[in-house]
């Protein structure tokens, strides 16, 4: 009998606790809307039926939305959204931030996070089914055409590289840590290319560099997970498109660091997270928690041990065709007529030369390798274009005379001959601006 009374106390008290809760009713305001996207009718309705309750002032809540404790937690997610994306103050964005937002968004539906699968449970009818998903990425690919790129930007990177070329850019002696303490790191623009990436949601064109580390583990397939000490350098260039629709490596935009030490930053997904950005290699973040931003942006590739980039094959490198020492980096340049992506490397005489910006040929020694792949989606990002397969290898060698190689073909035969025109080009590519 003393059990059942308890039994009933405890449920009346329980009863009586949740009626009385429901006058502590969170505040979900309703702001005027200034300004909505301006989309075709099918892709606002997608975003209003699966984004709107929380990414905007419109807010429709179900009759079980308001019941708490579980009004309170709807109430915090939806001023998170709105601080994040809120599709009714549209107009307040620029248009590169607008188009950059929906990107971001396609990405996120694409990897199922959002909309949240607590939500969906509840609210089904918020789901993205594929049909809606293909609609949403037709649409937002289209706000990223091919443009051809103005003086004002080729200025820019002119003056770039020539400051660079002279000495006066950087001054990587006076680079600021960033706030987790990752110092810059000089001497990764000599590291191997891990992969290589055509963003053309935001218009760069990016390099992934590794150090041995991380080459060792690519060659031995040991990549999931990464072994400590693995460190990639990210480098991203705004593309310079000419009239052909060939885009080269404009204005260096940022460097960014990813090293692997699963106990020193396990509290970031076993990654130090750090970037500099502009001409002065400024650290990137205003607080620590830069460092969960970008572990939160990388979330989607947790099962890849947090990384996006999918490395090129050994059977995708230059060097298994040729048979030459691996060489360095000197410029990236994209096709986007043929979609194709290539790279210029060179020996450390190539390089040293090209990266001096001196006029005049190439010295005696200097070896130049074009490898060209062809494009792919990008699996982990849509947005991206990465390499697919190996298409042509060129080298030329320079010495009393100049001498052209070019593989091509099944079995990749080499073929020696005079080839003036593709020489001329080769060696008139300008290097990539890359801080030391």
């Amino acid at each position: 009998m003393r059990r059942s009374k308890k039994k009933l106390l405890i449920i009346g008290l329980f009863i009586a606790v949740l009626i009385a809760i429901q006058f502590v009713r969170p505040d979900i305001s309703h702001p005027p809307v200034t300004g909505e996207i301006k989309a075709p009718a099918e892709v606002t309705k997608i975003l209003q039926r699966s984004c709107y309750d929380c990414h905007s002032n419109q807010t429709q809540l179900r009759w079980f939305d308001q019941i708490a404790p579980a009004s309170w937690l709807i109430a915090q997610h939806i001023r998170e959204a709105r601080e994040t994306l809120n599709f009714s103050n549209w107009d307040s964005l620029s248009t590169g931030d607008q188009k950059a937002n929906l990107f971001l968004s396609v990405n996120q539906i694409m990897f199922k996070e959002m909309p949240l699968g607590s939500y969906t449970t509840f609210h089904p009818d918020a789901s993205v089914s594929d049909k809606d998903l293909l609609t949403l990425k037709t649409y937002v690919n289209s706000l990223a055409p091919v443009k051809i790129s103005d003086t004002a930007r080729v200025t820019v990177a002119n003056k770039q590289f020539s400051q660079w070329t002279a000495g006066i850019l950087p001054s990587t002696r006076q680079v600021q840590p960033v706030l987790n303490g990752i110092t810059y790191i000089n001497g990764y623009r000599n590291w191997q290319i891990v992969s290589i990436s055509d963003r053309y949601d935001n218009g760069t064109m990016r390099v992934i560099l590794g150090n041995d580390i991380a080459m060792k583990a690519i060659h031995e397939h040991t990549t999931n997970p990464w072994p400590n000490g693995t460190t990639f350098a990210k480098v991203a260039w705004e593309q310079l498109v000419d009239s052909n629709k060939i885009a080269g490596s404009g204005e260096l935009k940022q460097v960014e660091f990813m090293i692997k030490d699963d106990q020193k930053f396990a509290s970031s997904a076993g990654w130090g997270w750090a970037r500099w950005k502009g001409n002065d290699l400024k650290p990137y973040g205003k607080t620590l928690t830069f460092s969960q931003e970008c572990v939160n942006c990388h979330h989607p590739v947790k099962q890849e041990d947090y990384v996006f980039t999918q490395p090129l094959t050994d059977n995708e490198r230059p060097e298994k065709i040729t048979g030459l020492p691996k060489q360095q980096l000197i410029t990236t340049l994209i096709d986007k007529n043929k979609h194709q992506h290539s790279v210029l490397y060179g020996n450390e005489i190539a390089v040293q030369h090209a990266r001096s910006g001196a006029a005049g040929p190439y010295p005696a020694g200097a070896v130049l390798t074009l490898a060209t792949w062809s494009q792919q989606d990008d699996a982990r990002w849509f947005g991206a274009l990465v390499p697919g397969h190996l298409q042509s290898v060129e080298v030329v060698k320079a010495g009393p005379a100049i001498s052209y190689e070019s593989y091509q073909g099944a079995d990749w035969k080499k073929v020696s001959t005079a080839a003036p025109d593709r020489v001329s080009y080769i060696t008139q590519l300008k290097a990539a601006v890359i801080f030391n």
